[in-house]
């Protein structure tokens, strides 16, 4: 090739260069849609990447979340129940040291891990508490409800009936009917049908626990509660097939046997008993 046929054919391409940015257009093998949708993909991808690394952290998280839930209705839901047959007392000690002395056929219910939080119990029967210094500690039950701070007192709550004897400190105690009473030691509070309070001041408090020594103690009781009693401490079946209605005052000792407090009872009423099958007496008048 001649040197002029050279420049020439430069001449020529330099001249094509200045036509194209003249004409301001280049031929691209890709089109310029083609570029910016490749952009915009790789715009895109990022946030992708960083749901990728950034997932399992959030679902550590919410493993945590559930598992604290979990716990703490596990913890507030709980409840331990405590209760004494017929025949039997039992001593239940509470998460903070609270003692509480059951007589037969009694129950108690709490939350042991929510106790921190919240001192309360649900209570049937009959039964001393001696509760520990701290928060309100709240007995609910039937009837009525009975808070303390720290302090020594009975409950009994059997069915409709409902009274409270405070043995030390002060005790407040509130009937359905939001009526309230408050009672200082040797006092005892008796919830009435209609949801009144009925309040004794500077009583005697022995006949009240002596219970606790499995003594029993009666003034002028109905005698068909006093035999129910007889019935809740030996875990018996006593049927009286008379309507008497007497009032008894006397006492006994579950350390003596069942037909030794029958013998000793019945016969200040002109009654007998007869022994119908194990576990099961009857009561009759002595003529019959």
């Amino acid at each position: 090739m001649s040197k002029n046929t050279q420049h020439n054919r430069l001449a020529f391409t330099d001249k094509q260069s200045k036509d194209f940015f003249a004409n301001g257009t280049f031929r691209w093998k890709r089109t310029s849609d083609e570029i910016w949708g490749d952009v915009e993909a790789s715009i895109s991808e990022k946030p992708v990447a960083r749901k990728i690394i950034l997932r399992p952290l959030f679902l550590s998280a919410a493993a945590v979340l559930l598992l604290f839930i979990g716990l703490t209705g596990f913890f507030h839901f709980y409840t331990k129940t405590i209760s004494v047959p017929a025949g039997h007392h039992f001593t239940a000690v509470l998460p903070d040291g609270s003692s509480v002395q059951l007589n037969a056929q009694s129950e108690i219910s709490f939350k042991p891990y929510w106790w921190k939080i919240n001192r309360e119990a649900h209570f049937y029967g009959e039964a001393f508490f001696d509760v520990a210094k701290g928060k309100t500690f709240t007995v609910v039950s039937l009837v009525g409800t009975t808070e303390v701070v720290g302090t020594s007192f009975n409950i009994f709550a059997r069915k409709s009936n409902y009274a409270v004897t405070c043995i030390t400190g002060k005790v407040k105690v509130t009937s359905l009917t939001n009526e309230k009473a408050l009672l200082e030691p040797n006092s005892r509070a008796i919830v009435l049908p209609d949801g009144g309070i009925s309040i004794d001041k500077n009583i005697d408090t022995l006949p009240e626990i002596s219970w606790k020594d499995s003594y029993f103690q009666f003034t002028a009781t109905p005698l068909k509660k006093v035999l129910s009693e007889i019935e809740r401490q030996y875990d018996v079946k006593i049927e009286i097939n008379t309507g008497i209605a007497a009032s008894y005052t006397g006492n006994f000792s579950r350390k003596n046997d069942v037909e030794e407090v029958l013998g000793l009872i019945c016969p200040a009423f002109g009654l007998t008993y007869t022994k119908t099958e194990p576990g099961s007496y009857l009561i009759i008048l002595e003529n019959e």
